[in-house]
């Protein structure tokens, strides 16, 4: 913000911002739960207790969504039941949508963390001309004292010893010592006035407040901005774990998400106690800094440079004034000696001495002038209104952003973490969801319109080993009983193995042969229209023989065999 045109502006005096009222109108208690006095005390302890129950609200928030977040935990662990894929689609929407309003909040975090650094910034500039206008004046009036009293009134007293040299004119002498003690005694007086206007603002020194200040803005700024881009990051996380159904992302935010939700809550209570503290110092920060003032320093003074009223006096007018006027004295009394004394005390060498006390009494006068100049209130009025306004103006509207951000932030996270860990609870292997959709799929299939023949047709069907349908098995060739595969050693080792390789090879071969008939005979039995139960063996009775190795029944089946579908015959 721009502050250039205040001084120049009607409106030259502070305004209470609206937010600032609200802020103070919020009941201040005490640990007893009495009200008391909401002015901005921060040496009072009460007060500062008050502030402490202010910002233990949302730390109660916080025990409750966690206690909240502990019970439905208890009540998920033995929740062992499998549940369909599509079923946590609602909960990944649900995740989404409140993942992107957190980072919305984050978002506006920031923006009011940024608020309140130029706040502050605006607040410690003007802090340091305020601060640079007193060092002045007090660094003028000291070397205005150091001039009077160590140059100009020793530089007199030397002049005081030669003219009580005996001289012819004594009427001369008479006039010149009278003069001599007219600028002695102006001198003297402009030094106290110097002293008087130097010794309140000794004490007077916020140096290492703003040092101090600008030391922990330069902490408080990234670090406010690196733990929220640490919440956007762990927001980005959830995100992917929601789009990827990735149950490790989704088990990485529940558990970094319940540091997030602690960190938020804590934060919305250390902002409600800074956003009400700082509302009450903004209701009468005069008040406060007449209140924070050494001792030594008069309240008028303040009241002065704070309100720049016309109608008040300038408390250092008075003092500057007799300084000047003594100034100028002691300047005519040196005009007289500088006629007299030469014609008296021709042989003294007193042109340097009087040319150098003359010289000090001009940069006395230059000192003066410009101690006029930075006393004057415009100058400092300007500054505490460009402090007060940054402040609680820009720097307070930040800080109450931030405090709604950071407790939007811990609500939402807190949902987020409740969702997620309902979530990720019942994310299962793909094959939990393949065996919940094979059970639907089969009660989808056995309809009511089925006749009762296919029923019976289905249980009068023979047992066969695993991976066969029917009398059907698409598998590795069959292995051979052990009566065929025996080789007794002997001096015709080699020969009885090749005659047994021979039977295998040909027992392969027939295998395979009527694996080939069969299919073909069921497929011309599937183009003729005709109805086939697939994996019905023909009856005991029927008269049909097959041909093949061991009459059509076939060895042990590998535990490798893959089973028959109906597509595989298409």
């Amino acid at each position: 913000m721009v502050y250039g045109t205040l001084a120049t502006e009607d409106d030259d005096q502070y305004r209470v911002p609206l937010i600032a009222k609200l802020l103070h109108a919020l009941p201040h208690y005490n640990i007893t739960f009495h009200r008391i006095n909401n002015t901005f005390r921060p040496s009072n302890e009460v007060y500062l207790e008050s502030l402490g129950i202010l910002g233990s609200i949302p730390a109660a928030l916080l025990i409750v969504s966690l206690v909240g977040l502990l019970l439905y935990l208890l009540t998920r662990c033995c929740d062992r039941k499998p549940r369909p894929a599509h079923s946590i689609t609602s909960l990944k929407v649900t995740l989404s949508i409140v993942t992107v309003l957190c980072c919305a909040a984050i978002g506006l975090g920031l923006y009011g963390n940024d608020d309140l650094h130029n706040g502050l910034l605006e607040v410690l500039q003007a802090g340091r001309k305020v601060d640079g206008v007193v060092s002045s004046v007090r660094n003028q009036t000291f070397i205005l004292e150091n001039t009077l009293t160590m140059k100009i009134q020793q530089q007199l007293t030397e002049l005081e010893d030669i003219f009580e040299q005996n001289t012819n004119n004594q009427t001369a002498v008479a006039q010149l010592q009278q003069a001599l003690l007219t600028a002695k005694g102006n001198i003297t007086i402009a030094k106290n006035a110097a002293d008087d206007i130097r010794r309140p603002l000794v004490g007077l020194t916020i140096t290492d407040f703003l040092s101090k200040g600008n030391q922990w803005e330069l902490i408080r700024w990234p670090g406010t901005v690196a733990i929220l881009a640490l919440l956007l990051v762990l927001c980005a996380v959830l995100l992917v774990g929601v789009a990827r159904h990735s149950r490790c992302a989704l088990i990485l935010f529940s558990v970094c998400g319940l540091l997030a939700v602690t960190a938020s809550w804590l934060m919305s209570g250390l902002y409600l106690s800074a956003s009400v503290a700082v509302g009450d110092l903004c209701n009468d920060p005069a008040d406060f800094l007449v209140h924070q003032a050494p001792n030594e320093f008069p309240s008028d003074i303040l009241l002065y440079y704070t309100q720049c009223d016309i109608s008040r006096s300038n408390p250092f007018t008075q003092r500057l004034r007799e300084s000047q006027n003594a100034i100028n004295n002691a300047r005519n009394a040196m005009s007289i000696v500088s006629k007299i004394s030469p014609v008296l005390f021709k042989n003294a060498g007193l042109s340097p001495k009087l040319g150098s006390v003359n010289a000090d009494i001009k940069l006395c006068e230059r000192l003066l002038t410009g101690l006029t100049a930075l006393v004057d209130c415009r100058a400092v009025h300007y500054s505490y209104l460009v402090a007060t306004r940054g402040l609680c103006e820009c720097g307070l509207l930040g800080l109450v952003l931030m405090l709604l951000a950071s407790f939007m932030a811990a609500m939402l996270l807190t949902i987020m973490v409740w969702v997620d860990s309902h979530t990720w609870i019942y994310i299962r292997k793909r094959n939990d969801y393949a065996q919940v959709e094979e059970q639907s799929y089969v009660s989808h299939q056995l309809q009511p319109h089925q006749t009762h023949d296919s029923i019976d047709s289905r249980t009068q069907l023979p047992q066969h080993p695993k991976g066969c349908v029917g009398s059907f098995c698409h598998c590795s060739p069959p292995a051979i009983s052990g009566s065929h595969t025996i080789v007794h050693p002997g001096p015709n080792a080699k020969h009885e193995l090749a005659q047994v390789q021979v039977q295998q090879q040909q027992q392969q071969s027939h295998a395979h042969q009527a694996q080939a008939h069969m299919l073909h005979h069921h497929q011309a039995m599937m183009r003729a229209g005709g109805t086939h139960t697939l994996g019905r063996l023909p009856s005991h009775n029927s008269p049909t023989h097959l041909h093949g190795p061991n009459n059509g029944k076939y060895a042990t089946l590998s535990k490798h065999c893959k089973t028959l579908d109906a597509n595989d015959f298409y």
